[in-house]
């Protein structure tokens, strides 16, 4: 399937929900600085600040679950471990709502994009 199509699937997810046109582009462009040599800055130059500041926060809530699986288990006991994935979910949760809070576009373009992954799970 081509690269457009999820995209276009996500951005389109948002116009139904009457986004302003900023959020309907960063839906657009959500993926393309992690898949292609496009970089924020280059986004800000083409669609504006308020657009790279969406794709720039997609980016980082993106992140949020790789950097949580890349730390290591120190925790030796059942017990601290079960303690150290709540934690590590209690600051995934911490970084979503700083996220919210510098521009809650950011969630809404993140809902989108999740919602058209599991949408179209069939054809991965």
């Amino acid at each position: 399937e081509p690269f457009i199509i999820h995209p276009v699937g996500v951005a389109s997810l948002l116009g139904g929900l009457q986004m302003d046109v900023d959020t309907v582009v960063a839906g657009l462009l959500h993926d393309t600085v992690e898949d292609t040599d496009l970089t924020f800055l280059q986004v800000e130059l083409l669609f504006g600040p308020a657009v790279r500041r969406i794709v720039e926060g997609e980016t980082k809530v993106s992140k949020l679950p790789k950097l949580a699986m890349g730390v290591p288990q120190t925790a030796e006991t059942p017990e601290a471990q079960r303690q150290a994935a709540i934690n590590e979910q209690a600051e995934n949760l911490r970084q979503m709502f700083i996220a919210m809070s510098e521009d809650y576009r950011i969630i809404i373009v993140k809902l989108a994009d999740r919602l058209h992954n599991m949408r179209t799970l069939e054809h991965m």
